[in-house]
């Protein structure tokens, strides 16, 4: 697994903007984002399918024009996956605080009842050691007793 892209807002009503690169302060986020304020949701991931599912636009939901994720990784199966478990990202370790993004009420997918990739492919996490997390970095699983169990 690899990071794939980063992506940051600065202002409520600014552009979401692709970088290279971003430092992840510790229960903030990634600093500068306007989500980078602490509580459990400091960085949003998400599944190389949910990036390119949004970049094609052909979607009707609500999420796709109001949900962009920080890290987008190459390669991650979230089903393999559970809160509580810490990755490694870049410089970074970070835990799963939350798995799925809640849909909106209005949304015309969630009232056909045909959810998108967002309700399954998204993550939380809160960062529990700082650093710089770079476009390319790899990404690892640790395991329960903190020991890093590899990138797989």
């Amino acid at each position: 697994m690899k990071v794939k892209s980063l992506f940051i807002k600065r202002e409520k009503d600014g552009n979401i903007e692709r970088i290279e690169e971003g430092f992840f302060k510790r229960e903030k986020g990634l600093v500068g984002d306007i989500n980078g304020i602490g509580g459990d949701r400091q960085v949003s991931i998400a599944t190389d399918k949910v990036r390119k599912y949004i970049e094609e636009g052909k979607s009707k939901g609500i999420c796709v024009k109001r949900f962009y994720e920080n890290i987008t990784i190459e390669g991650l199966n979230i089903e393999e996956l559970s809160i509580g478990q810490k990755v490694i990202i870049g410089e970074t370790i970070q835990e799963i605080t939350h798995m799925g993004k809640r849909c909106f009420p209005e949304c015309n997918l969630f009232i056909s009842n045909n959810p998108c990739p967002l309700f399954k492919e998204v993550l939380f996490t809160r960062v529990l050691k700082d650093g710089i997390v770079k476009v390319g970095d790899k990404v690892g699983i640790m395991n329960y007793n903190n020991t890093d169990d590899g990138v797989r």
